[in-house]
């Protein structure tokens, strides 16, 4: 499952879906919750979280946060197409293996952070 947090632009939650991913909307159930309330439903979803707050890296990091898995996607208007396939191939590679991940994705690049 996927959690994707309030920030997320519409079309990564619609294309996800459209990809056949099971998609949890903060923005859509869950909206106003705080950033550690969505860090808790997604360790009791065993959710992949994917946003677009920096807060999240501070969160995870400082707070040695383990036990989930954050995509954090960092990019231009002009690069959303972009963005939707490297974000489908993330979710493809890191949906499936073990442990957990802090996963940025920005100007076209993948950079990996193993929690």
């Amino acid at each position: 499952m996927i959690l994707a947090d309030e920030n997320l632009n519409a079309r990564f939650i619609e294309n996800l879906r459209d990809a056949g991913y099971e998609v949890l909307s903060v923005s859509e159930q869950f909206s106003g919750i705080a950033d550690t309330s969505v860090v808790s439903l997604a360790m009791q979803e065993k959710a992949m979280l994917i946003t677009e707050d920096k807060d999240f890296g501070e969160l995870v990091f400082a707070h040695k946060i383990a036990k989930l898995t954050v995509v954090f996607l960092r990019y231009k208007k002009q690069e959303v197409a972009l963005m939707q396939m490297l974000l489908l191939q993330v979710i493809q590679t890191y949906a499936t293996q073990e442990g957990n991940f802090f996963v940025t994705i920005a100007r076209g690049r993948i950079r990996v952070t193993e929690l």
